[in-house]
């Protein structure tokens, strides 16, 4: 166990009733035994699935688990702002993960990145380094995702093989250092901006082998406003 090491983990939660208990289950097994303090922070977009009744119910069996129920669908990107802030704010934990509730994140590698981040302010588990598999992919899905990580890094300037990728750990100096006021999206291309500044700010981050599993319960969130917000956040940096 890393004696008075605080982790936090920030959720994004719409629609994901059917997997959060298995999720939480599977985190707080992976977890339990290897930090000090943890806490699970569940950002939910008033689900019509119930989804943050279930977040609700799972709390009152896990104390570290909270829930921050928004008052409609406002985006990824504004979920983990709500969810970030609030562990700078009131936990103050050293080490902040992001990751899916869709399954598609495995709980099992958080220890080796508690282990690999050492002298790194951030953290990535990349698609795209030698030893990671994905799963569950189709060929559009290959072309669509190979195409959006080629403009990001293209036009972000960023040398990260696998930018969009939704599973990191921050330090919380490193969260300390972004400015979210000028983060202008609420979808996925809040994960560009994010890298982007860390980059500007001359922060230094590994990406670390995964293995990704496309969801097997309910539907993707990336629809063509996402598309079209994230394809915009990028061309916007090669006007700058």
């Amino acid at each position: 166990m890393l004696n008075n090491m605080k982790l936090a983990i920030v959720i994004p939660t719409y629609n994901e009733g059917k997997t959060l208990p298995s999720l939480i289950d599977r985190l707080v097994e992976q977890v339990k035994h290897i930090v000090d303090e943890f806490n699970i922070i569940i950002v939910d977009d008033s689900s019509p699935d119930g989804t943050a009744d279930i977040a609700r119910n799972l709390a009152k069996k896990i104390r570290e688990i909270i829930v921050i129920q928004r008052p409609k669908k406002l985006g990824l990107g504004a979920a983990y702002k709500n969810g970030f802030s609030y562990v700078l704010e009131k936990l103050g934990s050293e080490l902040i993960i992001e990751m899916d509730a869709d399954h598609s994140h495995d709980p099992s590698e958080i220890p080796n990145m508690i282990k690999k981040i050492g002298r790194y302010d951030f953290l990535i588990a990349s698609r795209h380094i030698k030893g990671s598999t994905t799963i569950g992919w189709g060929i559009w899905r290959k072309i669509t995702h190979a195409l959006a990580v080629s403009i990001a890094k293209q036009c972000a300037k960023l040398d990260i093989s696998d930018p969009t990728s939704g599973f990191r750990m921050f330090k919380k100096e490193t969260l300390q250092q972004i400015d979210f006021e000028k983060i202008k999206s609420d979808g996925y291309a809040f994960q560009i901006e994010v890298l982007h500044q860390l980059k500007q700010k001359g922060m230094k981050g590994l990406e670390t082998i995964t293995t990704f599993v496309d969801r097997k319960e309910g539907k993707s969130k990336m629809g063509k406003r996402e598309i079209l917000q994230f394809t915009k956040t990028c061309m916007s940096y090669i006007r700058k």
